[in-house]
Parts: structure tokens; C-alpha cells; sequence
């Protein structure tokens, strides 16, 4: 009996496919990996990119609706704050009690659409009449005064809105604009180990403080480097002369594995008080 012939593969036929799908592997492995790192670049730019857009037009907003003359920076080589008082509403004033004028415990102003429709009143909320400087705004006792209850309108008038005070009151002297700020307690912005955080609802202190807690995390990966050059801290006030308004310089350094992301801000802050 005749055998058949045998059919197969030859041993230099296994070893040219082997090799072609290794050349193959290794090209698709390149491939996929080249895919992936570009994935993992995007989303880690992508991270940095939204906390720092997050954090930096957050306090853009809160410090261009600061009281004038209210913001001041201080800190240390582990830590930096910007520290502001936020206005919750302006208006303009008919009369206040100065020197030697008797002291009186109630303020009319006129009522805007911002006093009735969006203020709402918490225990805490002050009046601010023109603050020239620091200490006005959180050392003075002639210049800013607790509110003792939510304004009204005046039934006589309902164009006045009447601020009620904690107690009879004489402030040291007018607005050259008649103008009046509410607001409420200080904010700060703190950079440290490498996380910002805003704090709030902790009160008015002659001197700034950065020992504060309860601070809510607002952001992480900050590289700036607080020890270094006046130039690479986070924030530094310029503040307001004859000619021009006070602005702030904020600089954030975002980084993630190799990925640096740089925000270079500058808030101008009005000068009207």
C-alpha cells in the first residue's frame, strides 16, 4: 500500500511566522503605549487645567467685589494668605452721625435693588463708611459698626432703606461720595504644602493671621515655591495711589508628573471708598 503524502509546516517556516508576529507585537505594543501616555498627558493637563481655572476665577470674583483698602497679603516661607473683606451690597447714604453731631443707632440709605431683592442679613454683617487704609477696615471703631438686625424700608419713604446698629454709634467722619458698604467677614486664600484653601467666618483681626483652620480645599499641585524671590509668591498687592486703582499679581504654578501649567493673573480692585 502506497502512503499518502505528509502535509505541515517546516521548522524555518514556524520560526519566519514567529518572528513576523513578534515584529508585529512589538509595533502595536509601541502603538497602543504611544496612545495611552497621550491619553494620560490630556487628562492629567486637562486636571490642572480645571483646578486652576476653578480656584483662580473663584478669586478673581471674590477680590474684584472687595471693600477698597481691605486686602493685605502675609505669611511665611510655609505659608502665604490674601486676606479681603467682601462687599454684599453699596449704596449711598443720606446722613451719618459724625462729631459733634449727637450718635445715633440708625443709618438711611437708599435702597437699591441689590439692598432689597439680593442681601440677606446674617448676625455679623457690618457698615463700612470710607476706608482709607488697613486699619480702617479691621482695627477702626469709627468706621465699620455691627448691624443689629435686616434693614427695611422706611415706611415713609420706600426709597430709603434703614440700618439698624447694635448700639448708638458716631463714625469720625463723612464719605465724600456718601457712600456706604455692608459686609461681612473676612476671606482668606491660603497656598500651602502645596494646596490652596479659602477660609472664612473667623472673625476681624488687627493683625492678619495665617494660623487659620477649617480652611476649605480649594486646589492641589501648587508648585510655587514660597521660600523663593518676591516674584514667584503667589500673590502681591500693589496697592492704590492718586492716579490708579490697587491691583493684585497672582501667580499659580500648577504641576502634575512633569505637566506645568502657569496662571499670571492681574485683578484690578476699585477704588472708591
Amino acid at each position: 500500500m502506497r502512503q499518502g503524502n505528509a502535509k505541515g509546516f517546516t521548522l524555518i517556516e514556524l520560526v519566519t511566522v514567529l518572528v513576523v508576529l513578534g515584529v508585529v507585537s512589538v509595533g502595536i505594543a509601541g502603538f497602543i503605549r504611544t496612545g495611552t501616555d497621550i491619553y494620560v498627558d490630556v487628562v492629567e493637563r486637562d486636571q490642572i487645567l480645571s483646578e486652576g481655572r476653578f480656584v483662580v476665577e473663584r478669586l478673581k470674583r471674590e477680590v474684584t467685589n472687595a471693600l477698597p483698602n481691605s486686602l493685605r497679603v502675609g505669611g511665611d516661607a510655609s505659608i502665604q494668605c490674601i486676606e479681603f473683606v467682601p462687599v454684599l451690597f453699596s449704596s449711598f447714604y443720606f446722613d451719618i452721625p459724625v462729631a459733634p453731631e449727637d450718635p445715633s443707632d440708625t443709618v438711611k440709605v437708599v435702597a437699591t435693588s441689590a439692598s432689597t431683592s439680593t442681601y440677606s442679613y446674617q448676625s455679623g454683617h457690618s457698615i463700612v463708611v470710607y476706608p482709607t487704609s488697613i486699619n480702617d477696615v479691621y482695627g477702626s471703631a469709627s468706621k465699620r459698626f455691627l448691624l443689629d438686625s435686616a434693614p427695611t424700608l422706611d415706611p415713609d419713604d420706600n426709597k430709603k432703606l434703614i440700618i439698624t446698629l447694635t448700639s448708638d454709634v458716631q463714625f469720625s467722619t463723612d464719605s465724600p461720595s456718601s457712600r456706604a458698604y455692608i459686609v461681612g467677614g473676612p476671606v482668606s486664600y491660603c497656598v500651602t504644602n502645596k494646596q490652596i484653601y479659602r477660609h472664612a467666618d473667623y472673625g476681624f483681626n488687627t493683625s492678619q493671621s495665617t494660623s487659620l483652620s477649617n480652611g476649605v480645599l480649594m486646589a492641589e499641585n501648587i508648585q510655587n515655591n514660597l521660600n523663593g524671590s518676591a516674584q514667584d509668591k503667589p500673590f502681591r498687592i500693589s496697592q492704590a495711589t492718586l492716579t490708579r486703582n490697587a491691583f493684585i499679581l497672582m501667580l499659580l504654578r500648577f504641576e502634575l508628573n512633569d505637566e506645568l501649567v502657569v496662571f499670571n493673573n492681574e485683578v484690578h480692585i476699585p477704588n472708591a471708598p
